[in-house]
C-alpha cells in the first residue's frame, strides 16, 4: 500500500518538475481537516444516482393533478409580471444610466435623490430576499436586543423583529409590507449581531466575523444594489479595483497586473491595510456617500446603520469606528472607503501620478532612433566582425590554397565566431536604452483591502511613494498601513505576493514566448511583462492542513474518507482538482500546476488503497484505464441502473492532470478577462453580459430579469399551505442542506420529499401547520401524510413555482438520464 519516496521522485522527475524546498509551517490538525472534507454532499449524491430508478418512480408517483387555486395565482402572476416592467428595476437603470454619463464626463455632476424611497420598496427587498436566502449561513442565528432598546421600540418595529430576529424562517409578505414601511419612514429597527472567530487559511490567526439578523441581511442586500448603481461607474472608470463587485474576480485583478501595463515593472509595493474593516471612521464614510447622494433621510438611516452592536464571548459591544466584516453591504461600503485611495495615486494635480509627472518632465527622454551608446558600440563592433568573417568565408574557397593555409582560416574563423557568440549574449544584458533616460511607470491594482503598486522606480523612490500612500490613509482615511505586511520586493530577484499568485519578472538575458495580438514567438525578457504562478506555500500550507499531503508535500491517504464509496472518494477529488484548474490555469504556466495535481491524484489512489487493504499497482489493476498512455493513465468506476428494463451506467473517472487543464482551459476565461479589461481601459461602462445567477444592474436585460425573479420570489408568498391547503397566514419555511440528505432518509417526512425532488429550501406553510406540525414535532411527529389532501400533495407546482414560466414537455419535470450523464449500457464504447 505504501509508495516508495524515491519513485515519487522519478515520477516528478519524468514530468520535468523542479522539487521546490517547501515545507508546511503549520501543524495538521484532524478534527479541522474532518470538517473542511465535507462529503456528505457526495454521499447523499451517490445514494441518489443508486437509487434513481426509484427516484424517477416517486417524482411521477408524486406527481399530481393541477389544482384550480394554484393555476388561477400563477396566470394571475403570469399576467401582471409581464404586462409591464419593474418599477424598481427602472429606477435603478435610471439610476446607472445617469452617473455613467457623469463619469464619461457627457453630463454635469448632480447628486443622487431619493435612495430610501427605492430601498424600501416591495420589488427590491423581494430581490434582494431571492440572493440573500441562499447564500451560505442565510440560516445562521444572530443575537437578541438587549432588553433596554427593545422596550424603546413601537409596536409594529416589535413585531417586525420578534418575526425576523433569527432567521427566515417564518418569513411572510407582511413582514416585508413592514420592512418597508419602517425603512420607508427611518425607523427599520436595525438587530443585534453575532460575532464568531473564524480561523483564516493558512495561518494560525482568526478573522472576526458579524452575523447579523436575517432581515437586516435584506436590507443591507438592498442598500448594496443601489450604491452599485451609483458608484460602479466611477470603479469602471478608474478600472483598478476587483474586489466584492458585480462582474469583477480575482482573475480580472490578475489579467490587469499580467497586461502590457505591466512591462519593464520590477518593483512591487504590496500593500495590506491593518484592521480593514474594523478601522474604518464612520463620519468618513458617511461624508463619502453624502459626496454624490443628496438624501438626508437615506444618510441618517446609513448613520443608524453603522452604529450597529454585536454580541461575543467577552459581551456586548457597540465600536465607535469601523464597518461589520460579514454584513452584505460591507465590502462595497469598504471599496467605496477606499475609492480616493485609487483616485489619489491617478491624481494628476495632487496625487501620487502628479509626483510622477513631476521627475519625468526633468529627464531628458531619447528620440525612438536613439540606441544605448555601449549597446551601439558592441553592435557596430559586431558587424565590423561579421564582415571579416564573410570575408574569410569567401577566401576559403580558393581552390589554390594550401591545407595548412586552408586550416589557418578555419581556427580564425572559429574564433570569429566564438567571440561574435560572447557579444551576442553580452548584448541581450544590456539595456535597450539609457536607463536614466526611462519614463518612470507604474501599475496600481486593488482588490478590497490587499494592493499592489508596480514600479520601475528605484527601491528610494519605492520607499517614498510607501511613505506617501501611507500618510493619505492615515490622514485622509483614518487607515493604518500595517508595516509589518507592506513590503518592497524587487521581482526579479523574488517573488510578489497577491491574491494566491507568486508575481516574478524575468532578469535581462532570457528570451521567452510572449503572446502579442494572438500570436506567439520568443522575445527578449526586457519585452517581457510580469509572469504569474501558483503560490506554492500558500497552496502547501492548505493541502497539508486538509490532509492531502505530508508537511514536506509527499502525497498521503485521507482515512476519515476511505470507508466511503469509491465513486464519492473519487468525485470529491475531482471537485479539489476542478476547483484548483478553474483558479489558475487560465493565469499560470501549464507546468506549474502538474505537481498540486500529481499530489491530489496520488492522494486519491492511496486513500482507495487503504479502503481496499491493497497497494496502488493493484487498485490500477482493478480500477485502470489507458495504462498504456502516461498522459491518460488513470482508475474508473462504472456505476450501473436498470429502470424499465434499460440498463443505464455512469462513469466515474479520476480527472488526468491533462483531461482537467483542457476542461478549464475550455472555458476561455483568459480571453474574455482581457477584452473586458482592455474595453473598461478604452472607457467602456457597464455592458456585460446577462448572469442569472446574480444579475447587476451593469448587465444588458436587466430590467426583465429583474421583473422576472421578482415574480418567482413573490409568487410563493401567494401559495395555499402545503400541508392543509389554507391560503390565510401563508409563511415560508426554511430548512437547510436538503440535497445532502439521500431521498430514502426522508420517506417518512413527505414535504422533505418534495423538497428533495424539486431542489428547493423554501416551501409555502400556513401559520398554523408551521407552529403546530413542523416545529412542534422536529420532523419526527406523525407521518404528514396523514394531514395532506387526500393523502398527496394536491398541485407540485406549490413548491416548483417557475415551471408554469418555463413548462415541460413531459408529464413530470425532470432531466433525462442522458443529461445526467448516464449511458445506455449498449452504447457505451472502449474505455479511453
Amino acid at each position: 500500500m505504501n509508495i516508495d519516496r524515491k519513485s515519487t521522485l522519478m515520477a516528478n522527475k519524468m514530468l520535468k518538475l523542479k522539487q521546490p524546498k517547501l515545507l508546511a509551517k503549520l501543524p495538521f490538525n484532524k478534527k479541522d481537516a474532518k470538517i473542511a472534507t465535507n462529503v456528505n454532499y457526495y454521499r447523499a449524491q451517490y445514494l441518489n444516482w443508486k437509487d434513481i430508478g426509484f427516484i424517477e418512480a416517486e417524482k411521477k408517483r408524486l406527481g399530481t393533478p393541477r389544482w384550480g387555486h394554484v393555476t388561477k395565482i400563477l396566470e394571475n402572476f403570469r399576467e401582471s409580471g409581464f404586462r409591464e416592467q419593474s418599477v424598481s428595476a427602472k429606477i435603478l437603470t435610471k439610476i446607472f444610466k445617469k452617473n455613467k454619463e457623469i463619469a464619461q464626463g457627457t453630463r454635469p455632476f448632480t447628486k443622487t435623490q431619493k435612495i430610501l424611497q427605492l430601498i424600501s420598496m416591495q420589488e427590491t427587498l423581494l430581490l434582494a430576499y431571492k440572493r440573500v436566502k441562499k447564500n451560505k449561513g442565510a440560516l445562521t442565528k444572530a443575537a437578541k436586543l438587549s432588553s433596554g432598546i427593545y422596550n424603546k421600540l413601537g409596536s409594529q418595529q416589535k413585531e417586525l423583529y420578534n418575526s425576523t430576529k433569527w432567521a427566515p424562517d417564518g418569513l411572510s409578505l407582511r413582514d416585508f409590507d413592514l420592512t418597508s414601511f419602517l425603512v420607508l419612514k427611518g425607523k427599520y429597527p436595525w438587530g443585534t449581531s453575532k460575532r464568531i472567530w473564524l480561523d483564516k487559511p493558512g495561518s494560525t490567526k482568526k478573522r472576526p466575523i458579524t452575523i447579523p439578523p436575517f432581515m437586516d441581511r435584506v436590507v443591507q442586500e438592498a442598500i448594496k444594489m443601489v450604491l452599485q448603481a451609483i458608484w460602479e461607474p466611477d470603479f469602471e472608470k478608474i478600472n483598478r479595483s476587483f474586489g466584492f463587485r458585480p462582474n469583477k474576480s480575482c482573475g480580472d485583478a490578475l489579467t490587469a497586473i499580467l497586461s502590457p501595463r505591466g512591462h519593464g515593472l520590477h518593483y512591487a509595493i504590496e500593500g495590506d491595510i491593518q484592521g480593514a474593516y474594523d478601522a474604518v471612521p464612520k463620519d468618513k464614510l458617511l461624508s463619502q456617500l453624502a459626496k454624490k447622494i443628496n438624501d438626508k433621510p437615506f444618510l441618517e438611516f446609513m448613520k443608524k446603520r453603522l452604529n450597529y452592536d454585536y454580541v461575543d464571548q467577552s459581551g456586548r459591544h457597540r465600536p465607535k469606528v469601523g464597518i461589520p466584516q460579514g454584513g452584505i453591504d460591507s465590502p462595497y461600503l469598504f471599496n467605496i472607503h477606499l475609492l480616493d485611495l485609487d483616485r489619489f495615486i491617478h491624481d494628476p494635480i495632487n496625487g501620487l501620478q502628479s509626483i510622477i509627472d513631476k521627475l519625468n518632465s526633468r529627464i531628458k527622454i531619447a528620440g525612438p532612433s536613439y540606441r544605448y551608446k555601449p549597446k551601439r558600440n558592441m553592435s557596430e563592433k559586431r558587424n565590423r566582425i561579421g564582415k571579416s568573417l564573410s570575408n574569410l568565408r569567401n577566401k576559403i574557397k580558393d581552390p589554390q590554397l594550401s591545407i595548412e593555409k586552408i586550416n589557418e582560416i578555419r581556427k580564425e574563423r572559429y574564433c570569429l565566431i566564438k567571440k561574435i557568440g560572447n557579444m551576442n549574449s553580452q548584448m541581450i544584458n544590456m539595456p535597450t536604452y539609457e536607463p536614466s533616460s526611462l519614463r518612470l511607470r507604474f501599475l496600481y491594482v486593488r482588490y478590497a483591502d490587499d494592493w499592489i503598486f508596480l514600479t520601475n522606480a528605484d527601491s528610494q523612490l519605492n520607499m517614498k511613494f510607501k511613505a506617501l500612500i501611507k500618510d493619505f490613509l492615515l490622514n485622509e482615511l483614518g487607515a493604518t498601513l500595517s508595516e509589518e505586511k507592506t513590503i518592497i520586493t524587487d521581482i526579479r530577484e523574488k517573488s510578489a505576493h497577491f491574491l494566491g499568485f507568486e508575481l516574478r519578472r524575468h532578469r535581462r538575458g532570457r528570451r521567452l514566448y510572449i503572446e502579442r495580438n494572438n500570436k506567439r514567438f520568443l522575445a527578449n525578457a526586457a519585452d517581457v511583462g510580469i509572469v504569474a504562478y501558483p503560490d506554492r506555500q500558500r497552496i502547501i500550507e492548505r493541502m497539508h492542513a486538509k490532509g492531502f499531503c505530508e508537511a514536506d508535500g509527499f502525497p498521503k491517504e485521507v482515512p476519515w474518507i476511505a470507508n466511503l464509496e469509491t465513486p464519492v472518494i473519487i468525485e470529491r477529488y475531482n471537485s479539489v482538482i476542478r476547483g484548483m484548474l478553474n483558479y489558475y490555469a487560465h493565469l499560470v504556466g501549464k507546468s506549474s500546476l502538474m505537481r498540486w495535481v500529481y499530489i491530489l491524484r496520488f492522494s486519491c489512489f492511496k486513500t482507495l488503497a487503504r479502503k481496499y487493504d491493497s497497494s496502488i499497482n493493484k487498485i490500477y489493476k482493478r480500477f485502470g484505464v489507458s495504462l498504456s498512455s502516461s498522459m491518460w493513465k488513470t482508475i474508473k468506476f462504472d456505476l450501473e441502473v436498470t429502470i424499465s428494463g434499460v440498463t443505464y451506467v455512469k462513469e466515474f473517472h479520476l480527472l488526468t492532470f491533462e483531461r482537467a487543464y483542457r476542461d478549464a482551459i475550455s472555458i476561455g476565461l483568459k480571453g474574455s478577462l482581457r477584452e473586458i479589461f482592455w474595453s473598461r481601459e478604452k472607457g467602456t461602462v457597464g455592458e456585460y453580459d446577462l448572469n442569472k445567477d446574480r444579475p447587476a444592474i451593469t448587465q444588458d436585460n436587466f430590467l426583465d430579469y429583474f421583473s422576472w425573479v421578482s415574480l418567482r420570489t413573490r409568487a410563493p408568498f401567494h401559495m395555499p399551505c402545503l400541508i392543509c391547503g389554507s391560503p390565510n397566514q401563508v409563511e415560508m419555511h426554511h430548512i437547510r442542506h436538503i440535497r445532502k440528505n439521500p431521498y430514502r432518509g426522508l420517506q417518512k417526512k413527505a414535504f422533505l420529499q418534495i423538497m428533495n425532488l424539486r431542489n428547493r429550501k423554501q416551501i409555502p406553510i400556513c401559520k398554523r401547520c408551521h407552529i403546530q406540525v413542523i416545529h412542534a414535532g422536529q420532523y419526527s411527529g406523525p407521518s404528514l401524510s396523514g394531514l395532506m389532501y387526500e393523502n398527496i400533495l394536491f398541485d407540485t407546482r406549490v413548491v416548483n413555482t417557475e415551471s408554469f414560466i418555463n413548462p415541460s414537455s413531459k408529464e413530470y419535470y425532470a432531466k433525462s438520464m442522458e443529461e445526467k450523464n448516464f449511458k445506455r449500457k449498449d452504447e457505451t464504447g472502449p474505455n479511453v
